[in-house]
């Protein structure tokens, strides 16, 4: 269940975070769940999902320090959207695993020169 928070307590509460704009991450963060929200004054701001020290902002208004480029961004949910369309034998954990390794990666990427 995700809570509602705000941009200064993510913010302060992790060493990097990311800001992602809507649905640029949508297939490689398909399977994981967000743990906030933030809102403004028009409703609905970001999701926030977080991978250890490492928070993603991801919605209409995010936010963070870090702004990886949309190159970068389509790069790895391009590659995500075909395990996620991939209809073959894979399961629901087989697919999560490989997103997961995914999302290290892009982090990785992302981060580096931060």
């Amino acid at each position: 269940m995700k809570y509602k928070t705000t941009k200064k307590a993510v913010m302060n509460g992790y060493y990097r975070v990311l800001a992602v704009p809507y649905c640029d991450l949508q297939h490689l963060l398909n399977y994981e769940n967000e743990i906030a929200y933030t809102t403004r004054s028009e409703g609905w701001g970001a999701d926030v999902y977080q991978f250890g020290n490492t928070a993603i902002a991801t919605g209409y208004a995010p936010f963070g320090t870090i702004r990886p480029s949309y190159e970068l961004n389509k790069k790895y949910d391009d590659a995500a959207r075909e395990i996620v369309n991939d209809w073959s034998k894979n399961s629901y954990e087989d697919k999560r695993a490989k997103l997961r390794e995914m999302i290290e990666e892009y982090l990785k990427e992302a981060t580096n020169n931060a």
